[in-house]
């Protein structure tokens, strides 16, 4: 049974919407090996508060424990003193495919000796809360990447790599808002977009909205420039999380005063034709 397996429960087949998913996880690189989780520990407590640390178990040398509170929400943190497994995550080859990250950051990726399982149980049951239980881990994981060392996040083992420098400069954007503001979620820290094939077609594409129970959104042989159809599965994704806009099979979608597009469902997919 893999990290993350063990956190999972088993879905049955159901039709129509379905609910987010309840637990939510995310490793955290390293670039090196930490001898002492103290400073981690001292970190947390400074941007949490003294008591957001409970737990702590270093009774098992090589995968010392801890977990800490964030507004009510509790996330169990383990450090295992290694790489990442090639059979939970092949972090190159998510590396390779990840459109936002410079070659030096890849490497960095690929070249990190150990990591954090960082995970929070039971706390998305339903849009609204997912919603919640990730804007606070985002705060979390923002608190682990201010150490030295850090390289980045994988969340949801959805194949997003985000580097520290990206997700720090998102943190920024989160100051003066809340989890419920209606304009605003960090999607760019949990949605992975990418290029794909579908029907022999180029297509761009997100991963990571049904972790919230939603469906993917895809644009189908897209002609306008990628970084404007990024650009606008970034913003449709934010619609769709903060509950602004469900798109359905059919929908006519207008992106622009000229070009609309129209949405066809595909299994627990939506692609958007006619951009």
């Amino acid at each position: 049974m893999g990290l993350f397996d063990r956190f999972k429960k088993k879905e049955s087949a159901q039709e129509g919407p379905k609910p987010p998913k309840a637990d939510t996880m995310c490793l955290l690189l390293m670039d090196r090996v930490l001898e002492d989780i103290g400073p981690v520990v001292g970190r947390l407590q400074e941007a949490f508060g003294a008591q957001s640390v409970s737990d702590i178990d270093t009774s098992h040398a090589n995968a010392p424990s801890f977990i800490v509170t964030v507004d009510g929400l509790e996330f169990w943190c383990v450090y295992p003193h290694m790489p990442v497994p090639k059979d939970e995550m092949d972090i190159p080859l998510a590396a390779q495919n990840n459109l936002f990250l410079s070659p030096e950051v890849r490497q960095d990726f690929c070249d990190h000796k150990s990591f954090w399982v960082i995970v929070q149980k039971g706390g998305g049951t339903t849009l609204e809360n997912k919603r919640r239980t990730c804007w606070t881990f985002s705060l979390v994981c923002a608190a682990f990447l201010e150490l030295e060392g850090a390289v980045g996040v994988c969340p949801n083992e959805n194949g997003l790599l985000v580097s520290r420098e990206n997700y720090l400069f998102q943190r920024t954007q989160m100051e003066g808002r809340a989890w419920d503001d209606p304009e605003y979620f960090p999607v760019t820290l949990w949605i992975w977009l990418y290029r794909g094939l579908h029907e022999d077609k180029p297509t761009v594409e997100t991963w990571g909205l049904k972790e919230f129970g939603l469906p993917e959104l895809g644009f189908f042989n897209p002609e306008l420039p990628v970084q404007d159809i990024l650009n606008y599965l970034f913003t449709m994704s934010c619609f769709q999380i903060t509950g602004r806009q469900l798109y359905r099979n059919m929908a006519l979608v207008p992106l622009t005063g000229e070009t609309e597009v129209v949405g066809k469902q595909n299994g627990d997919k939506i692609y958007f034709i006619g951009a």
